[in-house]
């Protein structure tokens, strides 16, 4: 029944790779839905994975019974990008455990790469991982001033 469904919301980006148990599945996710137009997918979206999950027998009733999940990278990510993916999907998985999970995830994962969407985050250089700690402290930094600001006009 989640395949049905999972397969309604995403179309042609949910696979199913194993129609066995196991089951396992495919969805491609990315940042900006593109509405199946390729050549725009590919301009808007500067970093794109695959999540798979294989599917226990026992999966959803059974609550220790989480999909097994990895993801694979298409695009625009470094390996320190997608462990950071799999333990937030991971953690999706588990903060949902008891019910079907593979949307929730895919989610999850959605916005993540969402709030990522930018070129060279698979550059493993040095000067690029100095640039992207910049920008994430200045954004950090933007978060916390916007932070203390609503603060203090509630305040007044």
């Amino acid at each position: 029944m989640e395949a049905e469904a999972l397969e309604a919301i995403f179309d042609t980006a949910f696979t199913i790779l194993s129609t066995d148990q196991p089951f396992k599945w495919s969805v491609k996710l990315v940042p900006v839905d593109c509405g199946g137009d390729a050549e725009e997918e590919e301009k808007a979206n500067h970093v794109m994975v695959n999540l798979v999950a294989t599917i226990p027998l026992n999966y959803p009733e059974d609550s220790e019974s989480l999909p097994e999940l990895d993801i694979e990278i298409i695009k625009g990510l470094s390996e320190d990008n997608k462990k950071e993916i799999l333990v937030l999907a991971n953690e999706e998985a588990e903060a949902n455990a008891g019910m079907p999970v593979v949307f929730a995830v895919c989610e999850a994962v959605r916005t993540w790469l969402a709030d990522n969407n930018v070129k060279g985050l698979d550059d493993a250089s040095m000067h690029a991982q100095m640039m992207r700690k910049a920008k994430d402290a200045e954004r950090q930094k933007v978060s916390v001033c916007c932070c203390m600001s609503y603060g203090y006009i509630m305040l007044r």
